[in-house]
């Protein structure tokens, strides 16, 4: 009797144990998925003539999420016409929106190898209220540069299919700039010029036309904008 009550106890224990390794490895199966990222299902938007999406491939980048938590080399697109972060279920290959809220930043490299970084920024709209934007960043400092690389409708387009004609919206890149003020208020701006740029710091204005003069710089591109910004940050601020 007392054999058979402990061949009852090693089997009972034998099949724990494996049930317990089923469960693990089902667990491990199912983080293919990254359940640390939500969102949901999403379906591109049709009837349009031009790219919606910023980086025309899948790349992969690294997300940090609203927790502190890092996503590592997963497969993303950003939708510039909605401001979404869109990213692809590398087994299941379902686009899913990701939840704006729990995104703080994320990277990924251009055609050319170069890192691109984005962040969600808060600003005031036209109306008058708070909201939250994905911009990328050119400069960060006592003054900062970003860039909302939006996809804007330019104009639209009539096309026949199977004999029916439908409209289609163009679309096209536009962007547009902030500049983080060292009072930490956003200005927007849809194109960066000399007078306007030096009205925003007129305490500073003298140091900064002097600054600029001594190193021959203009305003005419975005990588000169950045530089003229990091040179104010590490000269005058």
């Amino acid at each position: 009797m007392r054999h058979s009550i402990l061949l009852v106890c090693i089997l009972f224990c034998i099949s724990a144990h494996s049930q317990t390794d089923t469960l693990s490895l089902v667990s491990d199966v199912d983080t293919i998925f990254i359940p640390k990222l939500t969102g949901e299902t999403f379906t591109d938007l049709k009837k349009f003539n031009g790219n919606q999406y910023i980086n025309e491939d899948w790349v992969e980048g690294n997300i940090l999420l609203s927790s502190g938590e890092m996503i590592y080399k997963t497969k993303i697109k950003y939708n510039g016409l909605l401001d979404e972060l869109i990213w692809i279920n590398s087994s299941s290959l379902r686009k899913i929106k990701q939840d704006k809220q729990q995104i703080k930043e994320f990277w990924y490299k251009n055609i050319q190898n170069e890192s691109i970084h984005f962040k969600k920024i808060s600003i005031n709209n036209p109306a008058n209220n708070q909201s939250e934007i994905f911009a990328e960043v050119a400069v960060e400092g006592k003054v900062s540069f970003y860039i909302q690389r939006k996809i804007t409708k330019v104009g639209e387009e009539n096309r026949y299919r199977d004999d029916k004609l439908y409209t289609f919206d163009v679309l096209g890149p536009k962007s547009l700039y902030y500049i983080k003020l060292p009072t930490n208020n956003y200005v927007a701006m849809t194109r960066i010029r000399r007078n306007s740029f030096l009205k925003l710091f007129p305490t500073e204005r003298k140091s900064i036309v002097k600054m600029l003069n001594k190193n021959h710089l203009n305003f005419k591109t975005e990588s000169s904008v950045a530089k003229i910004i990091e040179l104010m940050n590490a000269e005058i601020f």
